[in-house]
């Protein structure tokens, strides 16, 4: 990835919005000099911002990271198909002329043969040492390909890693391209434990929400392990993390779950939670757990009311 591209693409997109530097960077809730960063090609985005981003820019995730519109995609893609079926071509030379000189060799006496196999078979043979000439691409070379292929060729490349035909690394490569269906297969293989759920939380930032929502029930269900969640959680949509806050008042969720989203709640979800220590029901534990995320000024007007309450009981 070309991180001046890309930056330059990100600035393109936001000046059409007719947004500044400032209001694009106050609509994600990072600072404008994280954006400028960007713009200038001195950095990239986190992999958690695309989808945020994308939507914002209104563009797709794919062609954030390609630096290019579709339009432009599309040509580079009929380019890259000509120069392959050229290549294509050639190889298919090559292999025609190799297969000629192939039929002279194997014209030799079957005496000679046999001798050789018997050779091979007394000593070893080395060929299999000579295979690996450099003539094959490598799984890198074809994954920077992605961008140009076809959603048939990426699920069929995702079969091969589920397959373990290809590397499970291969599907961080594919993950910006792989399509939602298959996205959704994955989810469900998860589930059932047929598919590493690890590989699919390195793929968060590409689930729909509603695949999101799916492995947050799951886990209150007990079928995925919550741990899984608190990976997910700067995934998880705001109407899901409040309702999982609203599941501590009828005992639905532990509380102690709740601390490790704490980053991520909305604040009225967090006046929630001081209500329950106010009214007792948390304990101090969770209050200072969850401390840090909590506005100042709320933190110490719940202080001042405990400590008023403490030295009430101690006066009687």
């Amino acid at each position: 990835m070309e991180m001046r591209k890309i930056g330059a693409f990100i600035s393109s997109l936001r000046k059409e919005k007719g947004m500044t530097q400032a209001e694009f960077a106050e609509r994600l809730g990072i600072s404008h000099q994280a954006v400028s960063k960007w713009e200038r090609g001195e950095s990239l985005p986190d992999i958690g911002m695309l989808p945020a981003i994308s939507r914002l820019l209104e563009t797709s995730i794919d062609e954030l990271l390609a630096g290019e519109s579709r339009i432009v995609l599309a040509q580079e893609t009929a380019s890259a198909q000509a120069a392959a079926g050229e290549e294509l071509r050639s190889i298919e030379k090559t292999q025609e002329i190799e297969g000629s000189d192939e039929e002279v060799e194997d014209s030799e006496p079957a005496e000679a043969q046999d001798e050789e196999q018997d050779e091979e078979q007394e000593y070893g043979s080395d060929a299999s040492d000579d295979d690996d000439d450099g003539s094959h691409p490598s799984l890198h070379a074809i994954l920077q390909l992605a961008p140009f292929l076809g959603s048939d060729t990426i699920d069929e490349m995702l079969r091969y890693v589920e397959e373990g035909r290809l590397s499970a690394d291969a599907i961080q490569g594919l993950a910006p391209f792989i399509s939602k269906g298959s996205l959704a297969r994955l989810v469900d293989k998860a589930i059932v434990g047929t598919f590493d759920m690890r590989q699919l939380v390195g793929l968060a930032p590409f689930l729909d929400t509603e695949q999101i929502d799916r492995l947050v029930r799951q886990a209150e269900e007990g079928t995925v392990d919550w741990d899984i969640v608190q990976a997910l959680a700067p995934f998880i949509s705001r109407d899901t993390l409040d309702r999982l806050v609203d599941r501590i008042a009828d005992g639905g969720i532990d509380a102690g779950r709740i601390v490790g989203l704490a980053p991520f709640l909305s604040k009225g979800s967090m006046e929630k939670l001081l209500l329950h220590v106010e009214s007792g029901f948390l304990g101090a534990d969770i209050l200072s757990a969850i401390a840090p995320f909590i506005h100042k000024d709320a933190l110490e007007r719940l202080v001042r009311g405990m400590l008023e309450k403490t030295l009430t009981r101690s006066a009687e």
